[in-house]
């Protein structure tokens, strides 16, 4: 019983230092969308790709239904993949006064 305790509040805390570490190294970028795409879902702004961007869930959640031009204020940190190369995550997006937590 110990151990399984001892388990879980490592794994709290390894949950909790990847939240602090996540927002810690976050950083915001607002501009107007230049492109979107559904296979992966991504949206370009100011030609920098960000990942993570949930499309459905914004439409079907939030009504939110992002389109080339729009502009939005995303907060994202930067996530190498095991292949060495950078992924911009998006953790938070805000369309006029609505902001989505999305990781």
């Amino acid at each position: 019983m110990k151990t399984s305790l001892r388990r879980f509040f490592l794994l709290i805390a390894l949950v909790m230092s990847v939240i602090v570490v996540q927002s810690a190294f976050a950083e915001t970028i607002t501009g107007a969308i230049e492109e979107i795409t559904t296979k992966p879902n991504t949206i370009t702004i100011d030609e920098t790709v960000f990942n993570g961007i949930k499309i459905n869930y914004l439409r079907n959640q939030y009504n939110i239904d992002l389109e080339t031009g729009m502009q939005v204020t995303l907060d994202y940190y930067e996530f190498e993949c095991t292949d060495g190369t950078i992924k911009n995550m998006i953790t938070d997006i805000t369309v006029g006064d609505v902001t989505v937590h999305l990781r």
